[in-house]
């Protein structure tokens, strides 16, 4: 049971039925033979009697849902007359579950495909109780961030909050932590909540995507930082390009002819977007064709794809000419050079949708090569957790208090089960 306090003995162990449930009464008692006198600080070995027993919720025991009934002493001082109730390691004054269950309850609150109701219905508690120990556990969490590490990396989230679709959230990229969430990804409300950080001279580098308010924002509030977009965000645009490509000729072949179920099939979408180096091309794989599995090289998929016309040929050879220079070691000035003669091949393929995109990459050129200052300099942490907020509130059907849902978010994601739990002087 983990009841291994000295301070406790077990009497007995009943089974009663509470609310038409059987469940297990765990007497106890007591071992304490003195107390402080918190008046004349000394101390008493009088008993003056015995407190009515009261039911405090343990853990499970062998899946039956557990009371312990604690039975205490009330000591009397003979100088002063102080009666002095006995306190138990096992359950905080005032507290209606006893300590090994809150802190139960704080490790399923760390699991992200837990809701406060599946928590409650775990532990036999209420939905309240269980939000109660996570307030508890969080009442000291600071409203805001006073200090920022030197890089920090800004993103959002759908959140559907007062103040807008989308949530804000900061994180320490390299030290794998999140700063802080915000109900707003709004300009102005960035900037008043980074008027209270300290520090924000020492930020070196802000790492975001290409969202212009974020520029302004670092520009602004963190003037010695240099702004960083991710590789993620700027790829995804020139795969975006050859995307369109593809789909633009799709829809120019009947539904029923070859090319189209060509340019359809997700494996084959798959193979264009992924790095010619990342691909093992020998290696068969399976396909669809005659009203039978085939099996067929890579190799010569992606010829009979780029085979269906120039453009998208041309297309692919750009795509890959563009994550040549994303994966050399290159310094920001000599990714600066490629890039430009990218932009001006893309110009002269009169291919529509590389324009479009070598104009985005053009307008955040300068801000793109900082991403080759240092690998480390990457948004990927935070994508990752934006998926497991998904998940969070997914399971819980959305949140309606945006506070609680900040507060079960940083909890979960910066794994604070900081239980306080103090041992009673003898």
């Amino acid at each position: 049971m983990g009841l291994d306090d000295k301070n406790i003995k077990i009497l007995s162990i009943e089974e009663e039925k509470i609310k038409d449930k059987k469940v297990k009464i765990v007497n106890v008692i007591t071992t304490i033979k003195k107390v402080n006198c918190p008046i004349c600080n000394k101390y008493t070995k009088s008993v003056h009697d015995y407190l009515k027993p009261i039911n405090s919720k343990y853990v499970k025991i062998a899946e039956y849902d557990c009371y312990l009934r604690i039975t205490r002493k009330r000591f009397i001082c003979r100088k002063c007359n102080k009666r002095i109730i006995e306190d138990i390691a096992i359950v905080n004054k005032g507290k209606s579950i006893t300590n090994a269950l809150e802190i139960k309850i704080r490790k399923d609150l760390l699991k992200s495909c837990y809701s406060i109701k599946d928590i409650a219905e775990i532990n036999n508690v209420s939905p309240d109780k269980v939000r109660n120990v996570l307030l508890d556990a969080m009442n000291d969490y600071p409203e805001y961030v006073k200090t920022l590490p030197d890089i920090i990396s800004f993103d959002e989230f759908k959140a559907d909050t007062n103040e807008g679709k989308y949530a804000f959230i900061m994180n320490d990229p390299i030290r794998k932590r999140t700063l802080d969430i915000l109900p707003s990804r709004k300009k102005d409300y960035l900037m008043s909540y980074f008027t209270k950080v300290e520090n924000r001279k020492n930020v070196k580098y802000v790492i975001s995507d290409m969202y212009e308010p974020y520029l302004i924002v670092t520009k602004v509030m963190f003037k010695n930082a240099k702004y960083v977009v991710d590789r993620f965000h700027y790829t995804e645009y020139v795969m975006d390009a050859l995307d369109d490509i593809r789909i633009r000729l799709q829809k120019n072949f009947g539904y029923n002819s070859k090319e189209y179920r060509i340019l359809k099939n997700k494996k084959n979408v798959s193979l264009l977007r992924k790095y010619y180096n990342d691909i093992n091309w020998y290696v068969y794989t399976k396909r669809y064709e005659h009203g039978r599995q085939v099996d067929k090289l890579p190799i010569d998929i992606l010829d009979e794809l780029l085979n269906i016309n120039d453009e998208l040929e041309r297309g692919y050879q750009l795509k890959e000419l563009f994550l040549d220079i994303i994966h050399h070691d290159l310094t920001p000035e000599e990714a600066k050079v490629e890039l430009e003669n990218w932009i001006e091949l893309c110009n002269e393929s009169n291919i529509n949708e590389f324009i479009e995109a070598s104009k985005t990459i053009n307008n955040w050129l300068e801000y793109i090569c900082n991403s080759f200052i240092d690998k480390r300099f990457s948004n990927g942490y935070t994508e990752g957790l934006n998926n497991k907020i998904k998940v969070i509130k997914r399971t819980a059907y959305g949140f309606r208090n945006f506070k609680f849902f900040r507060l079960r978010l940083m909890y979960i994601l910066n794994k604070n089960i900081s239980g306080k739990f103090k041992k009673n002087k003898k």
